[in-house]
């Protein structure tokens, strides 16, 4: 398969036709300075560290293209894709179409392409993490069987926030690819420490069954705006693609565009993320709780009660944190948010761990 297959996302949001305007905007607009300040207040004094989201919103260059896209905002930006949710649902209809099979998948792991192929009439097979909480790839390997459909890797995993070795992921996924499609999620992998050092889209370009899904709603602020894709071969593509042909905002083309060219705003979320992602690890240690190493914009840590009991204990110090994810249920999710968020989950933890 030539190189050329593989879907460059900077071509792939240009296929839209529509152009961002050249933005040469130096420094923090008012606008967003405002925004960022304004953003905790907002939400009456309750750290919402729970979904994943980036609390910074948005570039300045992709608000000033949103601005600026406003008047045509009557426009169909005319490009076939959506949030990398509805990708990993319309993948699994791609798959299911030949009938039910069986998915191989780590446990605690997300759940969103799973659910989708077991409402199909698959069986899930949920292979439990290392004690580390890292993708088990050779017990995962050793469940492919003739009715494996797919196997699934969200790396870096969520909710444990771990990453698999890039050498490692990278031998496994060419050798389980040999035996059925394999999909990585890498919704988080913009945080990790090397993100280019670790994404397997270079698999998908040399031909091997692989299917990478990202998404704009991490990293890149725009949860709100509903924009993934995927990175597969042409006529997989054009098949998954037939599903849903759902049409992308020119908002969030035009977004996302900046967003892309905006090199300094990925690097300096990903720096703030990083330093309130180390200030919270050691807090954790400082109060001796497990916590699984993390390389995404959340931490998932032992709490040493039910993950519910925990929940009420923060929700009682306004954090709300994430759900539960079986079968870790004294197991918790905490995402990070903005600097003030932080410091009333801080407070919160050292109040109800050192009780």
């Amino acid at each position: 398969m030539s190189h050329s297959l593989l879907f460059d996302r900077r071509q792939w949001l240009k296929s839209s036709a529509v152009v961002a305007a050249g933005l040469a905007l130096g420094g923090k607009s008012r606008l967003q300075a405002q925004h960022e300040t304004e953003r905790f207040s907002a939400t009456l004094g309750v750290a919402r560290i729970s979904g994943n989201e980036n609390p910074y919103g948005p570039s300045q260059g992709a608000i000033m293209a949103m601005l600026q896209s406003a008047d045509s905002a009557c426009r169909y930006a005319f490009a076939e894709s959506h949030g990398s949710s509805e990708v990993l649902d319309d993948y699994a209809t791609y798959l299911s179409r030949s009938g039910p099979g069986e998915v191989v998948t780590a446990t605690p792991g997300y759940l969103k392409f799973t659910h989708a192929m077991a409402a199909a009439g698959s069986t899930i097979i949920a292979v439990p993490t290392t004690k580390a909480m890292v993708h088990d790839l050779a017990a995962m390997a050793a469940k492919i069987g003739p009715a494996t459909k797919c196997v699934y890797i969200c790396n870096p995993n969520n909710p444990t926030g771990t990453i698999v070795p890039a050498a490692e992921l990278r031998s496994a996924v060419i050798e389980m690819a040999k035996q059925c499609p394999v999909l990585v999620d890498e919704a988080y992998l913009e945080f990790s420490d090397n993100f280019a050092g670790n994404t397997m889209a270079p698999l998908v370009a040399e031909g091997h069954n692989v299917i990478v899904a990202r998404t704009f709603s991490k990293l890149y602020g725009m949860a709100g705006m509903r924009l993934g894709y995927g990175l597969m071969a042409p006529p997989v593509a054009a098949e998954v693609g037939k599903i849903s042909p759902n049409f992308l905002g020119l908002l969030s083309v035009n977004a996302a565009l900046a967003s892309l060219a905006d090199d300094g705003y990925a690097a300096d979320i990903r720096r703030k993320v990083k330093a309130e992602r180390d200030r919270l690890c050691a807090t954790l240690v400082e109060l001796g709780r497990a916590y699984a190493e993390p390389q995404g914009n959340f931490v998932f840590l032992h709490t040493g009660m039910p993950v519910t009991m925990f929940q009420k204990k923060m929700a009682g110090e306004n954090v709300e944190v994430g759900r539960a994810f079986p079968p870790a249920l004294d197991w918790c999710r905490i995402s990070i948010g903005l600097p003030e968020e932080m410091n009333l989950c801080h407070a919160a933890l050292k109040k109800i761990f050192a009780a």
